[in-house]
């Protein structure tokens, strides 16, 4: 089999991550939580771990990072790549940390969020690889994937460990793109994992009414939020009252349509902890004993811990709403919204209560 037909499993630094893949994949494309042998691996707790990535084999990886508004710690993202590096054989990477769908681009090794300059990747990743790391430039990028493929074979004919594409813009993101398929191992964002691999039936989504379960604290989120409590019923948790998760649950059992739970706080009143994670589990683990099956959660210490609670091990990728797609577990379905993803009306796109008017009244 030729390198350019070998299937990709993956490698999701956080499980939003391994969401956006699996949305770019398709219906069907499993996820293992921790190990396992699903199409993506992601991680059992909040990141991934270098243990984690180092008990993963595979012909051809895909490390999947930055498909969310914040990226994880350069630090973090570097410890693993350097892992999959070493325990694959072979040898040399290629990655590129744009994702121009999050206003973050790369010109030069120099990371851009938002046109504000974040780091210089070469030297951040550098402190904490063994191998050397090149950097692809911008204009080999805009010279075509041809251009790039042979830049890729001199830096891995030269020794380099690691090889770092620019991308400003959507179209260098297709050529990097369509550069990177004979690659034996890739990390970026979900748009650079090229084709799927053979992906299971899609499991059928869950049924019944949907507890919207919010743990992010970025301001797009908050912005959705505040937009979707005049809507939408509203619990909004206090972390340090006693017996918050059970009148939280009770509220919840008196509700008839979509309804959001939160933790989620201005910055200025933010007091928190684990504990706030850990009390969406709370309440998450009650909605389910009381039969609620579709979660939508946002904020990814949140989404770790309600995955926790219900014993969720592995997903599958099926249908679509938000612009997201539905992850099934057992009889649940689950929607992982990432931090900053969304226009101001999100939760109302397919929550919103329907009112008709009677005739009379009409």
């Amino acid at each position: 089999m030729s390198t350019s037909q070998r299937q990709p499993r993956a490698l999701a630094m956080t499980l939003q991550d391994a969401a956006a893949l699996a949305a770019f994949w398709g219906p069907g494309t499993e996820i293992s939580r921790g190990a396992g042998i699903s199409s993506i691996t992601a991680p059992a707790g909040v990141a991934l771990s270098t243990a984690e990535a180092a008990g993963i084999t595979a012909e051809r990886y895909v490390v999947a990072f930055g498909n969310q508004a914040t990226l994880p710690s350069l630090a973090g993202i570097a410890a693993v790549l350097d892992t999959v590096i070493a325990t694959s054989g072979v040898g040399f990477m290629a990655a590129c940390f744009a994702a121009p769908e999050w206003g973050r681009t790369v010109f030069r090794g120099h990371l851009f969020q938002d046109n504000r300059l974040v780091a210089h990747l070469p030297h951040e990743l550098s402190a904490h690889l063994s191998g050397r790391v090149v950097t692809i430039p911008h204009d080999i990028v805009t010279a075509g994937a041809g251009a790039i493929r042979r830049q890729l074979a001199a830096a891995r004919e030269q020794g380099a460990a690691l090889a770092l594409l620019d991308a400003v813009d959507a179209p260098a993101c297709a050529q990097v793109a369509a550069a990177l398929e004979g690659n034996l191992l890739i990390a970026g964002a979900a748009w650079a994992a090229g084709a799927p691999p053979p992906a299971a039936a899609p499991s059928a989504n869950a049924t019944g009414n949907i507890a919207i379960l919010s743990g992010a604290l970025d301001r797009q989120t908050l912005f959705q939020l505040g937009t979707a409590r005049a809507v939408l019923p509203f619990h909004q948790l206090d972390l340090a009252a006693a017996g918050a998760a059970e009148r939280a649950a009770s509220w919840a059992a008196q509700q008839t349509s979509p309804f959001i739970i939160a933790t989620s706080v201005p910055p200025d009143r933010v007091e928190r902890g684990p504990e706030a994670a850990s009390m969406l589990a709370d309440v998450a683990e009650r909605l389910a004993a009381a039969g609620i099956r579709r979660f939508v959660i946002t904020g990814n210490d949140s989404a770790s811990a309600i995955l926790d609670r219900l014993g969720v091990h592995t997903l599958q990728a099926s249908g679509d709403a938000l612009g997201l797609t539905w992850l099934t577990a057992g009889n649940y379905s689950l929607l992982l919204k990432p931090g900053g993803f969304g226009g101001q009306r999100l939760f109302l796109g397919e929550f919103e209560p329907h009112i008709r008017l009677n005739t009379a009244a009409e």
